[in-house]
């Protein structure tokens, strides 16, 4: 469990500043901060614009877009083996044991559940 625990601490420390900055890049292009209207009685902050380029890696061209295309995924990666080890810890080291399952459960259920009702299926 120990060794699980360092795996865990040392990948989520690497992969930490991207999954922020992915997540709250994605929060504001849910509401389209990041782009202004035409009616121009919005004007998107230079910041946000410049900054979800970067987060759909749409104004990167050749050489650099393969590499920044592969540093992404292999963030994707290890976000994604972060998570696994987490929950392997979550579920052997919660007392009780079936509060990790349901609060696993909850985190698939609920927004699946939210996409059905909006007619996402």
């Amino acid at each position: 469990m120990k060794a699980l625990a360092l795996l865990h601490r040392y990948l989520s420390c690497l992969v930490a500043p991207a999954m922020l900055f992915f997540a709250v890049s994605g929060i504001w292009q849910i509401y389209r901060m990041q782009e202004s209207t035409k009616d121009g009685s919005y004007e998107a902050p230079w910041t946000l614009t410049t900054l979800s380029h970067i987060h759909k890696a749409e104004k990167i061209q050749g050489p650099a877009a393969v590499w920044f295309k592969m540093a992404m995924a292999l963030v994707g990666v290890l976000f994604a083996a972060t998570a696994l080890v987490g929950i392997v810890m979550a579920v052997r080291l919660t007392k009780p044991a079936w509060l990790a399952w349901a609060l696993l459960a909850a985190g698939t259920l609920v927004p699946a559940g939210l996409a059905i009702v909006a007619g996402w299926s």
